[in-house]
């Protein structure tokens, strides 16, 4: 929203972001702690309770200035102002230990006279919040009270042994947030009120006086409550929920988490807005070392969209103004400012692409570039800088002003040893952006023509895949977006993008393969679609408290591992009829305690589900007898592959276990870390690796574990970590036409049989791609024709021209040559421009490497395309009438005095020179050196330009004048002449 001078926002209308170096918010001082803060936007101010000062300051919401302050008595810690607008309530947590007397109370200010009373109460008060009903509800620790601002009566509600209190003195450096713990905030239209305490999350229906508990414990996070207009969507601590009214009253389901909490660290703040589709919340994370940040959030599921510096830490309550235009915020000096309407105007910084993929091959040792665009979003001119983590990732330029083109080159020799796909991290940061945009990674693919398959760039953080069963499709689970990501299995392109909870981690089908369902990490639900319809269907609600992280399906029952705490995890499971999951209260004789990152596979028969674990416990789970039959820990540790068969058979790792959980081989471990196992029959495919920027190996495993003709891939298998030691990484697809593994910059593709034998390429015959005759010069289209030139048919559309592709690699003389298309029978490809005289053509492929082809270059050697369409012809020579931009033919003929435009192949080198397999420029553009003549029925044309097509590869042409004395007819031969060499069509001519 653009800036403009009213209420709420006039202090940001006329200041500009830099005014606070780079960070984004008014930081209001008030001489003290902030424990709370209420909104009076009728009146124009904000009520802030000054804790450690025993007073209320008042907030000129137009100056954002201190006016006023309310002395009041101490530990003023909860503020609540009633619907109508009257009274405002301050609670005091004045719970001191002897000798200090404790001075627990409530202050009613009558905000028309600033008249005032204090009632002692005899319980701490924790925090206040008025309903619809214009009646303040007051947390003590023995319970819930009700408070009449007009009468001053204090009544009992809700009686509570749970709630705790801590005693003053605290020690210093404690925020009021964590000397309260607790907080409680009504809904926009009054009808719930919501709270935490150090022991509870709970909920109070204001219409029918009816308290629910929610969880049991408040979790960690900030010591906060945020509530949208409607009391639908709330967060408490680090936890955001969904509410949903039933006849028998209302659920709360856990949706997410805070993500990145830094839970050593208890402070923080968020704020839904309205519409509850963003959340703002700030709090210490793992990753940003102690900077404060906003982040702007998904209101569903917390994916974080964008994030924000802050001046300082939030400590308490956040409150948007009515239009959501401004957020106010406790904070480390009392109240932050942020005009979260209009960040807009902000300095900021973005890149338009997540990721570059660079492809690089053993014969090409070319620069590669590629470009992306930095822009501030608000359409400004904002400063940034740029730095590389590898040296061999080199920018240009690494500093500007918004928007700017950078230029990314990579250097093919600094990554030629890693056989893989290397990530390097493009960062960028600014003295005057408000924002932190994420960095740019760059993935520089270096491989060999006998590494297989063909990768797709999927950007983000991939953690699992899985083929439908049923289906020509596949499934890959983006955790850092929390997305299921939907592929074609014939065209590998993506379909769909399903939204998961928070840190989605597994996906697993139904046994009647009708739906799927993703455990999540951080949020207390898994997700369930409809496989037909792709439609998103009620989640399955785990227990208060637990996290699913791994699902499999059985004939019989449904389970998944669903997270505690950080060490503890349990088995629980789910009812897809109620959508509701409950904890197991054994697993067999044996007891129900599991690691956090445990993870479930379940047969495809459904006849078992295999539990494995990375302390080295394994367990089986049997439909016959719908109990654990098998529990055995023959391993310190466990990690890697994880998969089961119809035929009780069992991978964990480099182990293969029959069904009693026994290991019957230990697979090869020569070829690297295990990665991904999946049973096809009762053989398999296992994919391993090195490390991850090494070649992966992809290898067939018999029925009995024998490994044989293990392949190189293009690029590692993802590989498992601490925080996720198991891995799902290959998934044959349904019909068998392709195997498909997760890698590391995105997924690769290998044929069924990719281990078959190849026989080396035969180059029979080249050409030029205008009119296929023997004419090629430097720089030109060619056509080569012959035997196994490719393993696949492969087109691309990526600029500058790959100089490898589809496992397919030609050098001319040693020198790579761009490629526009291989299959097994022809691939067309651009000359190098600096090639002529003699020169040597070398294909190689994963077959082998081809007998030399020799070719005599001449520097020029024009040819015509012959590959124009009009209605039903076909084959046409490419000349364009300028007038009517259609080709000539003989119902659109060349007049005399036209201006025509010839396509054609061929001319060679260019002024300016021009790089091979990039499009040619526009400014300035690159015209032959040699210059053609160019004559129609025997009468010389005026050319005005011969050159390079702008914007095209290896494409020319010639624009030329038509004089009204050529001759007319039928056929017309229209001859180009350059440097000795000619080439001709027949064309009709009319007056």
């Amino acid at each position: 929203m653009p800036r403009k001078c009213w209420l709420l926002a006039a202090a940001f209308a006329c200041l500009s972001a830099s005014a606070w170096a780079g960070s984004f918010g008014k930081v209001v001082a008030i001489g003290g702690h902030a424990s709370d803060l209420a909104l009076d936007e009728a009146r124009g101010v904000a009520y802030v309770a000054n804790f450690t000062a025993g007073r209320v300051e008042v907030l000129s919401l137009r100056e954002l200035t201190i006016q006023t302050s309310m002395n009041v008595a101490p530990q003023p810690a909860s503020l609540a102002i009633s619907p109508d607008g009257h009274f405002l309530v301050v609670t005091h947590y004045a719970h001191h230990q002897p000798p200090q007397t404790s001075g627990n109370a409530v202050t009613v200010v009558d905000l028309r006279t600033r008249g005032r009373q204090t009632f002692a109460l005899g319980n701490p008060p924790l925090a206040a919040a008025f309903g619809a009903d214009n009646l303040a509800v007051v947390a003590t620790t023995t319970g819930f009270v009700t408070l009449d601002p007009v009468a001053g009566t204090v009544r009992p509600l809700m009686a509570l042994t749970e709630l705790a209190a801590r005693a003053l003195p605290v020690p210093p450096a404690s925020i009021p947030a964590n000397i309260v713990s607790a907080s409680m905030a009504a809904s926009g239209d009054g009808t719930r009120i919501y709270g935490l305490a150090d022991r509870m999350v709970f909920s109070y229906d204001v219409t029918s006086r009816r308290f629910s508990v929610i969880a049991s414990q408040a979790g960690s996070g900030p010591r906060v409550v945020s509530v949208n207009g409607d009391g639908t969507r709330f967060a408490a601590g680090a936890s955001l929920y969904a509410v949903a009214s039933t006849p028998w009253g209302s659920t709360a389901t856990h949706l997410a988490e805070l993500p990145d909490l830094d839970t050593r660290v208890p402070m923080g703040s968020h704020a839904i807005d309205s519409s509850g589709e963003r959340v703002y919340a700030q709090a210490p994370t793992l990753t940003l070392a102690g900077m404060p940040v906003l982040e702007l959030l998904d209101g569903d599921n917390l994916t974080v969209r964008e994030r924000l510096r802050l001046p300082e830490n939030l400590t308490g309550k956040s409150l948007l103004s009515s239009d959501g235009s401004v957020l106010y915020s406790v904070s480390d000096s009392g109240l932050l400012v942020l005009p979260v309407g209009s960040i807009r105007a902000e300095s900021r910084l973005a890149a338009d692409v997540e990721e570059l993929l660079f492809r690089g091959n053993f014969c090409d040792r070319r620069l590669m570039t590629q470009e992306f665009r930095v822009v501030d979003p608000g359409g400004g001119s904002t400063s940034f800088t740029l730095r590389s983590t590898h040296p061999g990732v080199r920018l240009t330029p690494t500093a500007g002003a918004t928007p700017a083109t950078i230029r990314v080159t990579v250097d093919p020799v600094a990554f030629q040893a890693s056989k893989g796909t290397v990530a390097v991290n493009v960062e960028i940061s600014s003295p005057q952006a408000v924002n932190l945009p994420p960095p740019v990674r760059v993935l520089v693919n270096s491989r060999e023509p006998d590494q297989r398959g063909t990768t797709v760039h999927v950007p983000g953080k991939l953690v699992d895949i899985l083929p439908d069963p049923a289906r020509d499709r596949f499934f890959v689970l983006r955790q850092d977006a929390n997305l299921v990501l939907v592929f074609d299995a014939n065209t590998y392109h993506q379909l769909a993008a399903l939204r998961t909870g928070h840190t989605p981690t597994q996906m697993a089908v139904s046994f009647d393969r009708r739906y799927l369902f993703v455990g999540n990490g951080q949020s207390q639900i898994a997700n369930v679609y409809d496989l037909e319809t792709l439609e998103a269907l009620s989640p399955v609600r785990f227990p208060e408290g637990h996290f699913p992280r791994s699902v499999a399906i059985s004939g019989k029952a449904a389970l998944a591992v669903s997270r505690i705490t950080a060490t503890e995890a349990r088995i629980a499971r789910l009812d897809l009829g109620t959508r509701t999951a409950s904890e197991l209260p054994l697993l067999g004789i044996y007891e129900n305690r599991v690691r956090p990152g445990s993870v479930l596979a379940a047969a495809p028969n459904g006849a078992t589900i295999l539990l494995a674990q990375s302390d080295g416990t394994l367990m089986l789970y049997n439909a016959n007898t719908d109990s654990f039959t098998v529990a055995r820990k023959d391993f310190s540790e466990l990690a890697g592959a994880y998969a089961a068969s119809s035929f009780d058979r069992y991978v964990v790792g480099d182990r293969m276990l029959n069904a009693s959980l026994v290991t019957t081989r230990v697979l090869d471990g020569g070829t690297g870390r295990s990665s991904g196992f999946a049973f096809v029959d009762q053989a398999g495919f296992r994919a391993t690796a090195p490390s991850s920027s090494g070649p992966g190996v992809i290898q067939r495993v018999d029925a009995d574990g024998m490994g044989a003709r293990s392949t190189r891939m293009a690029e590692a298998p993802l590989l498992g970590d601490a925080g996720s030691p198991f891995t799902r990484t290959v998934a044959p697809l349904y019909g068998r036409s392709a195997i498909i593994s997760l890698t590391v910059s995105g997924f690769t593709v290998l044929p069924w049989n990719y281990d078959a034998s190849v026989a080396p390429p035969r180059m029979e015959r080249v050409v030029n791609a205008a009119d296929y005759t023997a004419a090629v010069a430097p720089g030109a289209l060619i056509s080569l024709f012959g035997d196994n030139l490719s393993p696949v048919n492969l087109a691309t559309r990526e600029m500058p021209l790959p100089t490898a592709l589809g496992e397919s690699c030609l050098t001319a003389n040693g020198a790579p040559v761009p490629m526009l298309f291989v299959s097994p029978r022809q691939i067309n490809a651009q000359l190098p421009f600096h090639l002529d005289g003699n020169v040597t053509l070398i294909l190689r492929t994963p077959g082998g490497v081809s007998d030399n082809y020799h070719l005599s270059v001449p520097p020029a050697a024009p040819s015509i395309f012959r590959n124009g369409a009009a209605g039903p012809l076909t084959e046409l020579a490419a000349i364009v009438r300028d007038k009517n931009g259609e080709l000539v033919t003989l119902a659109n003929p060349i007049h005399r005095g036209d201006s025509i435009v010839v396509y054609l192949t061929g001319l060679g080198r260019t002024n300016p020179p021009t790089e091979t397999g990039v499009p040619a420029s526009a400014d300035p553009l690159a015209a032959a050196l040699i210059q053609p003549e160019v004559s129609l029925g025997g009468v010389p044309l005026p050319v005005t330009y011969a050159g390079l097509t702008p914007g095209q590869v290896g494409i020319y042409q010639i624009n030329a004048q038509v004089p009204g004395w050529v001759p007319t007819g039928m056929e017309q031969t229209l001859v180009v002449t350059q440097a000795g060499r000619s080439t001709r069509v027949a064309v009709r001519v009319v007056n």
